[in-house]
């Protein structure tokens, strides 16, 4: 055939894979564009399309030389073999030998593609596709051979079916098309579990539960006055950390290395960074209370201790990641990693100035975090690190969850360049203006950095196209989770109106608003944005990662109702009964906080007991060997036991099995009637083909 713009990099290489050197020699990365046209491409690569598309034909009309390569690469001994691994070796003759070896093919995300297209290929050819030195891969590959010939002795009997003779088939070491090694999975696939179960145990405890009793006492006494700062500081403090800061931590341990089709960096580490942080915010939380009864040493140190420690799980947590993306070559950066790192960066900043912070309370003998210091570092806390991250995480998955187009890139640069600028600015803005109240410069700063922040939420809400929801279907089984998300961007909008406004209201007049108008509005994008998506998302992922469903899809309804409810009645009645003395709206004032606590007890019992079902079960409900497929089968069961009933159902138009994330998660909480349902389709005539396929009623077909 002779490529054109339109050629797709898959059918390329499959038809002559002696392209490969062109992709090589362009820079241009074959596996992460492999579902892609040459003219987006080279637009991407900054490569003349004329070029590319004259050496790759020129390379295939080599024929005869190309069947020369492929006659000397399929020429290997067929004997016994010593283990040493060379350019020539083919991905078939290693992995049927040495199955710990496939590790290394899944850790670089051409696993499926090896099997499926590619199993008589050599290193060379999978060195060239990933844009790496061949000495370079053969090392790797000979170190996981070496080390699988230290743990049993290498034999040439024919294995356990790692590969069959068509190139693909489950195997022991790895799940299919692209899921980890069995070894790694087991020790990293839960690694986010301890982190989420902590964040709802602080969220339940120190966060939710405390604030709800303040509100109380508020309530009981028709003012907000009497509660030490230092205590309500505390309270915040824990929100931050333990609820936002452990779920966040946890979820980009388990997502982002799926994201980047790799595996995470020392997950022993990961689980290490676990312990300094709870420890962390178990002492400044504990410090800053029992300051209250005395300005003793053992207390400032308490503090002190604990924010260091914070600090230290902050900085190895950052460290993890950054490892991860780099073991990544060629990666092409992609919009939504940049609102990751740049709210991790905003963690870590918050993070170096609370303890900058504690240790000037420490030298002062105070125990209330300064005016001028408090306004920034909550907007770091809040904008530049919870909303950050979320807004990476919405940009990522919900094209996916919500069935829409992706959101335009352009745009989304802009809003993450406008974002980041506008936070910055109005850190630095908030206390120079307060210093220095005469000087407009500062001021027209804090205006401006209002004004880019509105713009850049406004683009963001445009971008996201989510009047389009479900104009492409994501093959979720159950969309519970999107009234959480809706909801969560209505509190936004909210929220971001209300700054916009008390920044314009600050301009104008030089009078900041209320504590109580601003209490409202970190409420609503605390609760109702963070929290809310928090909620929802979590919803979605962590039975979606343990391969279950959520427990109760009741309780979470009620977890959106009570939510929402106690989140509108303290947003509401909060400047309502403060600063207009409508002291009837005290009651439900104090009420609101317990609805909220109550809405997120029953989501913390749901994952609770989600995750406990799931280790009851473990993998009960998987082991079942299919000899009939029937509308109960289990979709992920069926195409690990038969691989070739993966090509049926997304003949049929289930595509997304095609992503090994979607196949190795979500595909085990579904079965095919319910597939069916999702993705209307003749259950009938489908059953009967994926019966057809399966070897024994081939069999047994012909007989009849």
């Amino acid at each position: 055939m002779e490529i054109n713009k339109d050629s797709k990099v898959l059918n390329i290489l499959k038809a002559h894979p002696s392209t490969v050197k062109v992709f090589h020699k362009f820079r241009i990365h074959p596996v992460h564009n492999i579902n892609r046209t040459l003219e987006t491409i080279t637009r991407d690569y900054d490569t003349r399309l004329e070029e590319l598309l004259a050496e790759l034909n020129a390379t295939i009309q080599d024929s005869a030389s190309t069947r020369k390569r492929e006659a000397t690469v399929k020429s290997l001994p067929k004997g016994e073999w010593n283990g040493r691994i060379d350019e020539n070796t083919t991905f078939r003759y290693i992995t049927t030998r040495y199955p710990a070896t496939l590790q290394v093919f899944e850790r670089h995300g051409v696993l499926g593609l090896a099997r499926e297209h590619w199993a008589d290929r050599e290193v060379l050819f999978f060195a060239m596709a990933l844009l790496m030195a061949a000495e370079e891969l053969i090392k790797e590959i000979q170190a996981a051979v070496d080390r699988n010939k230290s743990a049993q002795v290498a034999t040439t009997r024919p294995p356990e079916p790692a590969l069959r003779q068509n190139g693909a088939g489950p195997t022991p070491e790895s799940t299919l098309l692209g899921g980890e090694g069995a070894d790694t999975a087991s020790y990293t696939r839960d690694l986010h579990v301890p982190f989420v179960k902590a964040a709802i145990a602080f969220a339940m405890t120190t966060g939710c539960l405390y604030g709800a009793g303040a509100l109380a006492y508020m309530a009981l006494n028709g003012h907000q006055v009497g509660i030490p700062r230092a205590m309500l500081e505390a309270h915040g403090h824990t929100q931050v950390y333990g609820w936002v800061g452990l779920f966040i931590m946890g979820v980009s341990y388990f997502a982002l290395p799926r994201f980047w089709n790799t595996t995470l960096y020392k997950p022993f580490f990961a689980h290490i960074s676990f312990f300094p942080m709870l420890i962390g915010i178990s002492l400044v939380f504990l410090s800053r209370h029992l300051l209250l009864l005395g300005d003793y040493l053992p207390f400032r140190a308490m503090g002190i201790l604990g924010s260091l420690v914070e600090t230290a799980a902050i900085v190895l947590f950052i460290y993890l990641l950054a490892k991860t993306y780099r073991s990544v070559q060629g990666r092409r950066f992609e919009v939504y990693e940049g609102y990751f790192f740049a709210g991790y960066a905003w963690f870590l900043l918050q993070s170096l100035i609370f303890v900058g912070t504690i240790v000037y309370l420490a030298r002062t003998g105070g125990n209330t975090i300064p005016r001028l210091v408090e306004q920034p570092l909550l907007h770091l806390q809040i904008m530049g690190f919870a909303c950050m991250v979320i807004l990476g995480i919405l940009t990522k998955t919900l094209p996916v969850f919500l069935g829409i187009k992706e959101p335009g890139r352009t745009i989304n640069l802009w809003v993450l360049f406008l974002l980041n600028i506008s936070i910055a600015l109005r850190a630095i803005s908030l206390p120079l203006k307060e210093l220095h109240p005469l000087n407009p410069l500062f001021s027209h700063a804090f205006l401006l950095s209002g004004c880019m922040e509105g713009l850049a939420v406004l683009m963001f809400f445009y971008n996201l196209r989510l009047h389009r929801i479900g104009e492409l279907e994501s093959g979720a089984p159950r969309r519970e989770f999107r009234k959480f998300i809706k909801a969560a961007l209505f509190w936004f909008f909210v929220a971001e109106a209300g700054l916009l406004t008390f920044t314009l209201h600050q301009f104008t007049t030089g009078q900041g608003v209320s504590y109580a108008m601003f209490g409202a509005y970190r409420h609503a994008i605390f609760v109702g944005f963070i929290s809310m998506m928090i909620v929802g998302c979590a919803s979605k992922m962590i039975p979606m990662s343990l391969g279950t469903q959520l427990y109760s899809y009741r309780a979470l309804f009620w977890t959106f109702v009570l939510l929402n409810l106690g989140n509108l009645l303290r947003v509401t009645c909060q400047p309502l009964a403060v600063d207009y003395h409508m002291n009837a709206l005290f009651l439900p004032l104090g009420l609101s906080g317990f609805l909220e606590y109550t809405g997120l007890c029953l989501f913390g019992y749901n994952i609770w007991k989600t995750v406990a079902h799931r280790e009851a079960i473990g993998e009960k409900e998987l082991t079942g060997r299919i000899t009939v497929v029937t509308p109960e089968t289990n979709v992920y069961l069926l195409v690990k036991q038969h691989p070739q009933c993966l090509d049926i159902l997304v003949n049929r138009g289930f595509t997304p099995l095609k992503n090994p994330l979607m196949l190795n998660t979500v595909a085990k909480t579904i079965n095919l009637g319910t597939a069916a349902s999702i993705h209307p389709v003749d259950l009938g005539s489908l059953l009967k083909e994926l019966n057809e396929a399966i070897p024994q009623n081939k069999v047994a077909s012909s007989q009849g």
